[in-house]
């Protein structure tokens, strides 16, 4: 059976890892990565999200129940 290749995830995390540990500056494959390889754009506050669904969770229960008396 053959095995499988990484998944996106998997492959994120692995080069997470490897950043994180630090390759030789001498490397050239080093090199090339940090002249090629922009950082990845942090992602938004999940606060802001999570309102966001939270209020338009909360109009279609209101929309669903009908009006209140």
């Amino acid at each position: 059976m053959k095995k499988r290749g990484p998944t996106s995830r998997g492959a994120e995390k692995l080069g997470e890892r490897e950043r994180a540990l630090g390759i030789a500056a001498d490397d050239e494959a080093a090199r090339w990565l940090a002249e090629n390889d922009p950082e990845p754009a942090p992602e938004p506050a999940k606060s802001l999200r999570k309102s966001k669904l939270l209020h338009q969770w909360r109009e279609r229960q209101r929309h669903r129940s009908g009006p209140k008396r």
